[in-house]
């Protein structure tokens, strides 16, 4: 008996989880929609692509290697390692979790762009993105608000675009803000940090 209000209840969870994140998706999907967001949101959401980030952390680690800034090697390799390592978690998990996409699971989503349809779950180029602002964020502290503002932008793009439900956006952000803060930890300077 106990066991059965054990799946019961779950099972209501899961369902009231379901609901919430369905109806979150729609009032960004649906509740944002506008002509003009629509060509813009593809760009915001480019800047998640790991190809992008990998690119960024090169032209500084050149700049690093060519200037001899010992600063700048180690910012560029945490954001290396953690778009990698955020990458790889990412891609494993979404192999394990087969959530399907909201196109295939809402009939009122709307896309912008080219549908998918599985893959969901996590959102890789939040994790991307969310791995990459936090890593740079701790070498760059100034700055670290614009760089959470982009990742949230891209994020919120990627739900906009159809393509993600919120609960998948969420989730590779913690991942992505883990693994950054993670990175960055690996490679800041253990001089200046017992300096402090």
């Amino acid at each position: 008996m106990y066991g059965l209000l054990c799946t019961i209840g779950l099972r209501a969870v899961r369902d009231a989880v379901a609901s919430a994140d369905a109806a979150a998706f729609r009032a960004i999907n649906l509740g944002l929609a506008a002509r003009w967001l629509d060509p813009a949101m593809p760009a915001v959401t480019t800047l998640g692509e790991g190809w992008v980030q990998a690119l960024i952390a090169l032209v500084v680690l050149i700049v690093a290697l060519a200037k001899r800034r010992e600063d700048l090697r180690r910012m560029a390799l945490a954001a290396l390692v953690a778009y990698a390592g955020s990458g790889l978690i990412s891609q494993a998990i979404k192999h394990l979790n087969d959530r399907p996409r909201p196109l295939l699971v809402l009939f009122d989503a709307r896309h912008v762009g080219k549908p998918l349809f599985v893959g969901s779950f996590p959102s890789g180029h939040a994790t991307t993105i969310f791995a990459a602002a936090f890593a740079w964020a701790a070498f760059l502290p100034k700055a670290r608000w614009a760089l959470y503002a982009v990742a949230v932008a891209v994020a919120i793009s990627r739900v906009y675009l159809g393509v993600h439900f919120p609960l998948d956006v969420l989730y590779g952000a913690v991942l992505g803000a883990v693994t950054g803060i993670g990175s960055a930890r690996l490679f800041r300077d253990r001089r200046t940090e017992d300096a402090k």
